[in-house]
């Protein structure tokens, strides 16, 4: 189904597919729909984008249209309570296009958090400074490739030296491959996929996620 969808995009259309992720809606959780459908699709255009099969154009137009299918899955979700908790999730340079860190965002606010997606130009002070101004509990950084594991290792130094105290966690594709990374970053925290980072979150939070049990 996955590639159904992406198929769909890649033909420009766009209400086909809207069309098909709606269906799925009515019949499974969201969150089965991002893990099933929505973060294979677009992780099958990432490669494609990376392996140039695709033009940057025709990623950027892609990569919007699943932002806007993405929306569709957040509005089939029901808000918790409001937690009163803060949390800024980070895209580093050299991301595609911070789906993931787009379904993070909504699963925790999902859950009752207050959400924000926060883009890193080439200047991790900058993004620190940033951050530091802002309230906040708990920062998210995604790395896609150990490039990016190395600005955020800059970011989180910045931010540490800044008086940061809050919970940082760190996790993507590349610490995944090299957990190695995640000792080096000066992170807190790391988790292998969403899942396991919404329930491990509540935990140290005191709150209960809406993540399925059966997921």
């Amino acid at each position: 189904m996955a590639l159904r969808v992406y198929s769909l995009l890649t033909r420009g259309q766009f209400s086909d597919a809207a069309g098909l992720v709606n269906r799925h809606l009515s019949q499974l959780a969201p969150e089965q729909v991002h893990l099933k459908i929505m973060l294979p699709a677009i992780g099958l255009a990432g490669s494609k984008a990376t392996l140039r099969e695709i033009t940057r154009e025709s990623a950027k137009i892609i990569f919007s249209d699943f932002d806007r299918l993405l929306d569709l899955c957040r509005s089939s979700m029901k808000r918790q309570n409001p937690l009163g908790l803060e949390m800024h999730a980070v895209s580093l340079p050299g991301e595609l296009h911070g789906a993931g860190l787009k379904v993070i965002c909504d699963w925790l606010w999902r859950d009752g958090w207050d959400t924000h997606l926060d883009h890193c130009g080439t200047d991790e002070k900058v993004l620190a400074a940033h951050l530091l101004k802002k309230p906040h509990h708990m920062v998210a950084i995604s790395c896609s490739t150990p490039r990016q594991a190395t600005a955020a290792r800059r970011l989180i130094r910045h931010l540490r030296r800044g008086g940061f105290a809050s919970s940082i966690w760190i996790g993507g594709m590349a610490i995944n491959a090299f957990p190695k990374l995640f000792e080096r970053s000066g992170a807190d925290h790391t988790a292998p996929d969403i899942v396991r980072f919404t329930r491990e979150l509540a935990t140290e939070f005191g709150y209960s996620t809406a993540t399925p049990p059966y997921l």
